[in-house]
């Protein structure tokens, strides 16, 4: 993709998530050569409309946390998939596999997405 192509690419992504409601941030992206505009979602995340979801921090410490964060958040998002393929196999397989066993997995898969939404929400609570 050429330069141009790129650039064209990024400003309709910048206009989507201005229509989307997002606003834009005076910050750039900090991915080196980047140098877009940051946008913040409803939800409160902040996006580079090429690279994602960036993470801005102040000190040494907020980063180490958000890194802690990140890599915690990596592995529910490999146990939800891990969980929800046990579930189609025993879907799959209903008579060899009792309810409590199929309850239990959706118990851990309700756990998953509790502990997602308590890592998300811990930030905006941080704020005043």
């Amino acid at each position: 993709m050429t330069k141009m192509a790129s650039r064209s690419e990024a400003v309709k992504k910048m206009a989507e998530l201005l229509k989307l409601g997002a606003v834009m941030l005076p910050q750039k992206c900090p991915v080196k050569n980047c140098n877009l505009p940051l946008f913040k979602l409803r939800s409160g995340e902040i996006v580079c409309p090429t690279h994602g979801r960036v993470y801005l921090v102040r000190s040494d410490e907020e980063a180490k946390q958000i890194l802690s964060k990140a890599s915690l958040m990596q592995v529910l998002d490999a146990l939800e998939k891990r969980v929800i393929e046990v579930l189609n196999k025993s879907g799959n397989n209903m008579l060899s596999v009792g309810y409590r066993e199929i309850i239990g997995w959706l118990e851990v898969l309700e756990r998953i997405i509790r502990i997602r939404r308590e890592l998300v929400k811990a930030p905006e609570e941080g704020k005043s």
